[in-house]
């Protein structure tokens, strides 16, 4: 006979003693081995463990020698103390209670459940894991769909979950892929617009300059009394001057001292900005008393200078 591939010593801390003891049925049958005593198969067991776990069984077992006990009463301690068997009302708690986690297959949750329905002792384990899935599946579509079925088996309730589940991610896949196709072009900017803005910002600029220059007036007003008809501290009604006609500008009601005219033959309504006379009928501006006083002759009507010569 050929002799024996061994079998892997047992390891508590990585491997459960169920699977281990279910990896030497497998080992006796792979070596055909099943119809063997059950002395043989406790030599076998014992030769095979590892130094721990064959040290273990000959504690449990004492007084009596270990290779004298019975094959079925070394399986029954070793079990028993590796992992005692679990109430049979706490593992169907876990088992009810263990819902699908976000992003889980219905594959793996479905294996979750097996797991967890090992001790359940359940004695209809198909129907007990197909109300789990049709309960707590995440997709409430998918869930409609298997709760108006009128003969749902665990089989097509499975069936019907890895088909949607299927189906999800070809929509996902063919949605990410038309994207960017269905993007929206920038709308382009026409100049029209551009020049649009452009003359209302220049318009805007003016008023406030205007604005600007009537607050400032008023400030200095306010802070030192200066006349605008002759530049004196003292108001405009009380100057000797208000009755004066300027030589500059023949305006009445100030003097050449504070005359704000330009000294040439230009026509005075020409000093004046032309997006200035447009802007101001638009853009109302609130001036007080001494500033229309101070800028009256600025915005005053076309008037040309006396002829000296």
């Amino acid at each position: 006979m050929a002799s024996l591939v061994p079998l892997p010593p047992f390891a508590p801390a990585s491997e459960s003693r169920d699977s281990y003891l279910a990896r030497f049925d497998c080992y006796l049958q792979a070596n055909e081995l099943t119809a063997v005593s059950k002395e043989r198969k406790r030599g076998l067991f014992l030769s095979l463990c590892g130094p721990e776990v064959f040290e273990l069984a000959r504690a449990l077992v004492a007084p009596e020698a270990v290779q004298a006990t019975p094959w079925d009463t070394i399986q029954e301690k070793l079990i028993n103390h590796y992992a005692p068997k679990p109430s049979k009302i706490a593992a169907r708690y876990a088992f009810y209670h263990r819902n699908q986690a976000e992003g889980e297959s219905i594959n793996n949750y479905t294996t979750a459940l097996q797991q967890a329905a090992m001790h359940c002792e359940f004695r209809d384990l198909d129907n007990a894991l197909m109300d789990r899935i049709v309960c707590e599946v995440r997709d409430i579509h998918l869930q409609r769909r298997l709760l108006i079925k009128p003969d749902l088996t665990l089989q097509k309730a499975i069936e019907e979950a890895v088909a949607s589940e299927a189906a999800v991610r070809s929509a996902q896949e063919i949605h990410k892929a038309s994207s960017p196709r269905l993007a929206r072009k920038p709308v382009p900017v026409h100049h029209e617009e551009a020049s649009s803005d452009e003359a209302s910002s220049n318009e805007d600029d003016d008023v406030h300059q205007t604005k600007w220059e009537c607050r400032k007036f008023q400030q200095k007003s306010k802070g030192q009394p200066e006349c605008a008809g002759c530049g004196g501290n003292h108001s405009c009604a009380k100057c000797q001057f208000r009755d004066a006609i300027c030589r500059t500008c023949s305006r009445r009601g100030h003097i050449v001292k504070v005359c704000q005219s330009a000294p040439s033959d230009t026509p005075l309504h020409q000093l004046a900005s032309p997006s200035l006379h447009s802007s101001l009928p638009r853009k109302a501006v609130s001036l007080s008393p001494t500033a229309v006083a101070h800028l009256e002759p600025r915005l005053a009507k076309p008037t040309r200078l006396r002829d000296t010569s």
